[in-house]
């Protein structure tokens, strides 16, 4: 890495990290711009709270088939609801308008379930979503966890961070990837979209980036509490903040591998990617960061938690679940020129091209994560 790339990422992450004190960077596109989505088929997986129940609400009121995806259904039928009746998050909870907002198109929305920490889960999620669906516009790898204690894990025995916000979502779309090159060759003028939602946070994974040791549990652990009734930490598991940041790397590494592979070729750099193709056509795929945004992804923090429930410190250093899912959104919805050029790229707040850890151009570290996960993938499925 050189000194120049190492300090333009550091520069960047400082200024776009989205915190309120760099009050002139701001959104400069609004929902509003949405235009027709009458006709596309969205998934968005975390649709029932935060960034994601904001985007399941502004593509339903533009027209748009979604399918609000979540591990609780009961969660989830009350966001689908709430969407219908148009409810909005903001600084006071949840508010409904006097009247029903204005629509673009004849949307739909339901809730499927979806648990990113069970692979059996996704396989399951991404088979019925099939028998449903003949075309996948739009797909918002967006849930996620943050700072979870070391000690977590998912169903099949990994970190729950990476568990979750990496390995859950890589499966879905490679579940998923016929039916994406499907619709680019049904419609080629308007290709399919992975949005990947990371962090800044991204920065804090380990040399490398990937380190796949640290995101199995390790044998020897038993699955019970340890002596002072805490999760008990795996030998090779990271810290709860590096771990979180090798999951944010992964959702990046995510989009480059599929830019590298399936993106547009008016934008496709020739990188050194050995993976085989599914299929014919092409996917538009692009990463993000939401910018600081007060949701419950701040859960396992107590004191941040708290203190996000406290208007007046929230505003200070956090935005509303609206303006945080602008920069998914925007990227789903501009006109199809832009977004091929945007296709590999790491969006910041907001609406600006980012500048991603560069380890993320190496070949090599981003397919090592993929192939990786699709061996996980025939291990469990």
């Amino acid at each position: 890495m050189s000194l120049g790339a190492y300090l333009a990422h550091r520069w960047n992450v400082i200024l776009h990290s989205g915190f309120p004190i760099f009050f002139w960077v701001k959104p400069h596109w609004t929902v509003d711009e949405i235009p027709d989505q009458s006709g596309k088929v969205v998934v968005v997986t975390g649709g029932n709270s935060g960034t994601g129940y904001a985007t399941c609400k502004a593509l339903y009121e533009a027209g748009a088939t979604v399918y609000l995806c979540c591990r609780d259904l009961t969660k989830g039928e009350k966001a689908v609801s709430d969407i219908k009746k148009g409810g909005v998050y903001g600084a006071a909870g949840l508010t409904y308008p006097e009247s029903a907002p204005a629509r673009k198109g004849s949307g739909s929305v339901q809730c499927l379930e979806l648990d990113l920490a069970d692979l059996n889960s996704v396989a399951r999620f991404a088979e019925d979503f099939k028998r449903r669906e003949k075309r996948l516009d739009l797909l918002f790898a967006n849930a996620g966890v943050m700072a979870s204690p070391e000690g977590l894990f998912t169903k099949q025995g990994y970190t729950l961070q990476f568990g979750t916000n990496t390995l859950g979502h890589q499966r879905l779309i490679a579940h998923l990837l016929p039916l994406l090159l499907q619709t680019a060759r049904d419609h080629p003028e308007s290709l399919p979209r992975v949005l990947s939602v990371s962090s800044a946070g991204h920065t804090a994974a380990p040399p490398g980036g990937f380190d796949a040791k640290s995101v199995v549990r390790d044998p020897s652990l038993s699955t019970d509490a340890g002596a002072d009734g805490k999760p008990q930490r795996g030998p090779n598991e990271h810290q709860k903040w590096v771990e979180y940041g090798q999951s944010k790397w992964g959702n990046v590494a995510i989009v480059r591998y599929l830019h590298w592979l399936y993106g547009p070729d008016a934008g496709r750099p020739k990188h050194d990617v050995k993976g085989e193709r599914e299929g014919e056509g092409e996917i538009i795929s692009i990463a993000l960061h939401p910018g600081i945004v007060a949701t419950n992804l701040a859960q396992h923090m107590t004191i941040s938690a708290y203190l996000l429930k406290i208007n007046w410190i929230a505003a200070l250093f956090s935005k509303t679940a609206d303006i945080g899912a602008s920069n998914q959104l925007w990227a789903a919805t501009v006109p199809e020129a832009e977004a091929r050029k945007l296709s590999g790229e790491y969006i910041v707040p907001f609406q600006s091209v980012g500048v991603a850890r560069p380890d993320l151009d190496d070949p090599a570290r981003v397919q090592e994560m993929w192939d990786w996960c699709e061996l996980q993938g025939k291990r469990f499925e």
